[in-house]
């Protein structure tokens, strides 16, 4: 057999075994939790249809494992109960990496991300020192409420007033409790903010770049075998151009692992 034909047959084959681990190993149906509540990351289109980063990048992760992927959508405080209870085989939502969630559930990094506080473009708020005594609004048990409330005992240690924070079940409400005058702020990922200021041209960025972290897909902590199919899902993805290609569909290069 000539080297070329041995070399082509080797591919083939490491292809194949590649492929088989996956089909053996991988569900066939992949039930992902997420939240279908925080644009871009997950949200309903016209179409009552699920899209956004995390069910574009989590479909092709499920699509590389040769699984169909099934999404469910909870509030977000519900999502790590709910894996943890056996709803779903892994968690996709724009959800931070924090000390606290990995002694609850394991995680696999996917996305680079920080934090940014708007405010309407008439207030005099600058920084987050400047959130002293305001009211700000916020998803509640995501990684913005933490910095929201470090930055609330931030200002009670020089003195000052506390942030009066109101936490919300979707970021929709909780944008909203800004337009409406209901609350002086609101902070979310980089990424969300820049979206939806695409969309509406009233706010401001008064803080940007907080508190960078990244964003993990999560799985109860017993099965590290599906995380590590991800994880491996993952890195073939970054080889092939396909991870970025997700990233850059919905405008967020930047937010790219390296």
């Amino acid at each position: 057999m000539k080297m070329l034909d041995v070399i082509a047959t080797s591919i083939l084959m490491t292809a194949s075994l590649t492929g088989a681990a996956y089909a053996q190993e991988a569900p066939k149906s992949l039930r992902i939790g997420t939240s279908l509540t925080q644009m871009p990351w997950g949200f309903y289109d016209d179409n009552q249809k699920p899209t956004g980063v995390d069910v574009a990048l989590c479909g092709a992760i499920a699509k590389q494992l040769g699984s169909n992927a099934e999404f469910i959508s909870l509030d977000f405080k519900g999502l790590i109960p709910a894996l943890q209870a056996d709803r779903f085989d892994m968690v996709c939502a724009a959800m931070y990496i924090t000390p606290e969630r990995e002694q609850a559930i394991a995680m696999v990094p996917y996305i680079q991300a920080s934090q940014t506080v708007v405010t309407k473009k008439t207030a005099d708020i600058e920084g987050l020192e400047g959130l002293c005594g305001r009211s700000v609004s916020v998803l509640q048990g995501s990684g913005s409420l933490k910095v929201l409330q470090e930055a609330s005992s931030k200002c009670e240690a020089a003195g000052k007033p506390a942030v009066t924070i109101q936490a919300f079940d979707t970021q929709p409400v909780a944008i909203r409790a800004l337009e409406n005058d209901s609350v002086e702020g609101f902070i979310a990922t980089d990424s969300l903010i820049s979206y939806y200021m695409s969309k509406n041209d009233s706010l401001k960025k008064v803080a940007t770049g907080i508190s960078p972290t990244k964003l993990g897909i999560g799985f109860q902590t017993n099965n590290k075998a599906l995380a590590k199919l991800v994880a491996d899902a993952l890195t073939a993805m970054k080889a092939d151009g396909s991870y970025d290609a997700v990233l850059k569909q919905w405008g967020i290069e930047s937010a790219a692992l390296k």
